[in-house]
C-alpha cells in the first residue's frame, strides 16, 4: 500500500515521439501552419466526426471568436450555467452581449433542458453548454433539438470532454459548433496553451478563421477586424502525437474511477454519475463538510482540488447577471476533486480511498 504523497496531477516525461516531433519543428523553422498543424486538423476532425476545425491559441479565444462571428448585439442574451469555468461567462461580457445565468443539475453539474427553458426569452441567441468533468451532458440531444426549434445557437464547451461519448457519439459532435481546450491538464493536453473550434457550419468556419487571423483573407489583405489567435506548430506537434493515445489514456482514467466507485460506496458523500462514456477529467464528489475532509486528506499526503470554489452567479465581477442559482452555490461549497490522472497507480488511488474511509470511520466514532 502506498504510504507516500499522492499528487493531484502526475505528468510523465514527454515520449520520444513527442521529443522527435518537437525537434522536427525546431529544425524546420516553421512555427505556424506547418505539417503538424495540418495533421492535427485532419486527425482531430476525423476523431470527433466534424468536418471543420479552426485551431486557436486557447479555448477562451475559441469562445470569443464564435461569439464575435455571430455578431451579437448588446441586448442579445447568452445563457451560461452558473457553475462552470469563468471563460464561458466572461467572454459574453467581452463581446458586449447580455449574460444570463441558469442553474445546474447537481447530478451532472451542467444545464438541463428545463433550466434553459426557464430563462429563455425572445432575445436569447446563444446557449453555452459545458460537458463538465468529462461527462457528456445527458440531456444534450434534447437541448440540441430545442435550440434548433428556437433558432438559438448552441455551443458545446468540450474543454473537459475529449473522447467522452453519449450513445457512442462524441462530445463536440452534437451541436453545430463546439470548443476544445488543449491546456496541459486536459485529457488531450499540449505543453502550453492551445484550443480549437469544431463546426459543421462552413460559413461559421470561414468567419471564425478570418477573425482568428486579424481578418486577413491573404497576407496584408484585411477584410475585417480580428485578432491573433493561432495554434503554434510546436503545440500542434505535441497534440498530433498524443491524439492516437487518447482513448487508451481515457480508459486508464475510467479504471481508476471504478476503484473509487467500489471503495467509496456507502459513504455519506455524493459520487459522480457512473455513465458509460464518462472519461473522468475530474473525479468530483459532493460533501457538506468538504473542508474538513480536504484538510484531513492533505494531512495524509493526498492532494485534492476544488472545481470550482465560487459559483459564477456569486462572483461580484459578474454581479450584473446575478440570479437565484442555489444548486450552483451548493456545488461550489461542496465539490471536491480527487486525484484521477492516468499516470496515478492503482496503489495510489487505493491509498486515497483508504484515507477517505478512515476519515469517515473517525467521524462516526
Amino acid at each position: 500500500m502506498n504510504t507516500g504523497k499522492v499528487p493531484f496531477l502526475k505528468f510523465d516525461e514527454p515520449s520520444e515521439a513527442i521529443k522527435s516531433a518537437i525537434a522536427e519543428v525546431l529544425s524546420s523553422g516553421q512555427y505556424f501552419n506547418g505539417a503538424f498543424t495540418k495533421q492535427l486538423v485532419a486527425d482531430f476532425s476525423e476523431y470527433i466526426g466534424i468536418p471543420y476545425m479552426v485551431p486557436t491559441a486557447n479555448c477562451t479565444d475559441a469562445i470569443e471568436l464564435i461569439l464575435s462571428a455571430l455578431e451579437l448585439k448588446s441586448n442579445d442574451e447568452v445563457i451560461v450555467p452558473a457553475f462552470t469555468w469563468f471563460s464561458d461567462a466572461s467572454m459574453v461580457y467581452w463581446v458586449n452581449a447580455k449574460l444570463v445565468f441558469a442553474d445546474i443539475d447537481l447530478s451532472f453539474f451542467s444545464l438541463g433542458l428545463e433550466a434553459i427553458k426557464s430563462v429563455v426569452t425572445a432575445n436569447t441567441k446563444v446557449v453555452i453548454l459545458p460537458h463538465l468533468f468529462g461527462m457528456v451532458n445527458p440531456e444534450i440531444q434534447e437541448i440540441v433539438d430545442f435550440c434548433k426549434r428556437s433558432n438559438i445557437k448552441l455551443i458545446e464547451d468540450c474543454a473537459q470532454a475529449h473522447g467522452a461519448t453519449l450513445n457512442h457519439k462524441k462530445a463536440g459532435s452534437f451541436a453545430d459548433v463546439s470548443v476544445f481546450s488543449f491546456y496541459p491538464t486536459k485529457n488531450l493536453g499540449a505543453l502550453g496553451d492551445a484550443g480549437c473550434i469544431m463546426t459543421k457550419d462552413e460559413t461559421l468556419f470561414d468567419r471564425c478563421s478570418l477573425l482568428a487571423n486579424h481578418g486577413q483573407v491573404a497576407r496584408n489583405k484585411h477584410l475585417s477586424l480580428g485578432k491573433n489567435s493561432r495554434l503554434d506548430e510546436l503545440q500542434a506537434a505535441v497534440l498530433a502525437k498524443k491524439l492516437p493515445d487518447l482513448d487508451y489514456q481515457n480508459k486508464k482514467r475510467i479504471a481508476l474511477a471504478e476503484i473509487y466507485f467500489k471503495q467509496l460506496a456507502g459513504l455519506p458523500i455524493s459520487l459522480p454519475k457512473n455513465n458509460t462514456g464518462h472519461i473522468y477529467h475530474q473525479f468530483v464528489i459532493l460533501y457538506e463538510k468538504r473542508e474538513e475532509l480536504r484538510d484531513y486528506l492533505t494531512s495524509k499526503g493526498v492532494a485534492t482540488d476544488i472545481h470550482y470554489p465560487t459559483a459564477l452567479s456569486d462572483m461580484p465581477v459578474l454581479s450584473n447577471s446575478i440570479g437565484q442559482c442555489p444548486n450552483a452555490t451548493k456545488a461550489s461549497n461542496e465539490v471536491l476533486s480527487l486525484p484521477v490522472f492516468p499516470n496515478h497507480s492503482v496503489e495510489e488511488i487505493l491509498y486515497v480511498c483508504e484515507q477517505v474511509n478512515l476519515f469517515f470511520s473517525a467521524s462516526d466514532s
